[in-house]
């Protein structure tokens, strides 16, 4: 089930609605782990840009990629409003178009664990050691399985700025480490939609074992986008790995 085609497009980054202080946030951190610019980066699953922009801001070459065509024209438009320059690429990510040419990869916000075979998901990391330099180096920062276990909320609602009600609806399978979700919403013109959202999430020790199959060293573990030591509670795991 390719359920991406349907979640990331057009509707997204207004039922997401991320915030300019998280993309700060996270793009501090990535400063902090990223070699210095000018470093050659790909964005892996850039989504609308919103690290590869600021980062190109700060004086990186920047490769965007990803699969959603309406996500990408956003980042395109965002791109030439900032003033810089970003290559965004449509592609899938199981088959990375790149061979020894990153000093970097990021591959942000769980945007790992897409297909339901192991070996898909296996196959996305080989592409990313593929596609770094030697001594280059991925950062991913994505949910931690102990953590969504822990604190598992089945149903959740918010509001949206423009008074759009999102509902979740979550399904987990302990024994395939997948997590269901169904985004159903109505906007205030009484217009009701649902996207699902279906992705294999991780433990630390799960990850670390698929990225030393992919040649891929992890280096350093961290739990939060603040670089705080990774635990059992931590929100997030955000790992550092070289090749």
């Amino acid at each position: 089930m390719n359920w991406w085609n349907d979640y990331f497009d057009a509707t997204y980054p207004q039922r997401y609605a991320l915030n300019s202080e998280q993309t700060v946030a996270e793009v501090l951190m990535l400063r902090d782990l990223l070699p210095e610019p000018p470093a050659d980066l790909l964005d892996l699953a850039c989504g609308q840009g919103r690290h590869s922009i600021n980062l190109a801001r700060a004086g990186f070459t920047v490769i965007g990629l990803d699969a959603s065509e309406p996500l990408l024209d956003l980042a395109r438009t965002d791109a030439a409003a900032a003033g810089v320059e970003v290559d965004f690429v449509a592609g899938d990510m199981r088959a990375i178009p790149y061979s020894g040419c990153f000093d970097a990869v990021i591959n942000m916000f769980t945007a790992f664990g897409y297909f339901d075979r192991e070996e898909e998901n296996q196959s996305v990391l080989e592409g990313i050691a593929r596609a770094l330099k030697p001594g280059g180096r991925l950062i991913m920062e994505l949910a931690h399985r102990d953590r969504v276990v822990t604190d598992f909320q089945p149903t959740d609602w918010y509001e949206l700025d423009d008074g759009t009600v999102v509902w979740i609806r979550r399904y987990f399978d302990p024994l395939r480490g997948i997590l269901t979700s169904i985004d159903r919403w109505r906007d205030p013109d009484g217009h009701e939609d649902e996207r699902i959202h279906r992705i294999r999430i991780y433990t630390a020790t799960e990850l670390d074992r698929i990225l030393r199959q992919a040649n891929l060293a992890p280096i350093n573990w961290y739990g939060s986008i603040n670089l705080h030591a990774l635990t059992p509670d931590s929100p997030r795991i955000v790992v550092v790995a070289t090749r």
